[in-house]
């Protein structure tokens, strides 16, 4: 693996730190909030601009007790200044309703940025079934 591929997978990594702290702080800073971002969380439709991925964000924290991510399988490709990881997801959460675990195939895309590598697309969608690969 490169010295690029790492510091992806680091900020990879970060992203998963800052929601098991709920940190909304550095959950959007994870972010590129000045160009186009794309989310779309478990069971959820697709969010587009940074308004919409905010409140998102901002309501996962304020609805969320605990949450733990185990990030299974990450493979990252890179086309600067693009990159991306895909991973499966274990998440363990606590909300208000009571305890979900889950696990999720998730796409994350990456751009270079003055600040460093920022997402502008996140999708994690439940796996209903394993594939042979998985």
């Amino acid at each position: 693996m490169d010295a690029i591929q790492m510091q992806v997978l680091a900020a990879n990594a970060d992203f998963y730190e800052a929601l098991e702290r709920l940190d909304l702080g550095d959950i959007l800073s994870a972010w590129d909030s000045e160009g186009p971002v794309s989310c779309a969380h478990p069971g959820g439709g697709w969010l587009h601009g940074w308004a919409a991925v905010e409140e998102s964000w901002t309501a996962i924290v304020t609805n969320t007790e605990y949450i733990e991510f185990q990030i299974e399988g990450a493979q990252v490709h890179v086309e600067d200044p693009v990159a991306w990881v895909t991973c499966t997801e274990r998440v363990t959460s606590s909300t208000p309703a009571g305890k979900v675990e889950g696990r999720m195939a998730a796409l994350n895309l990456f751009v270079l940025t003055r600040s460093g590598w920022r997402l502008r697309l996140h999708h994690a969608s439940p796996i209903i079934r394993m594939d042979a690969d998985e």
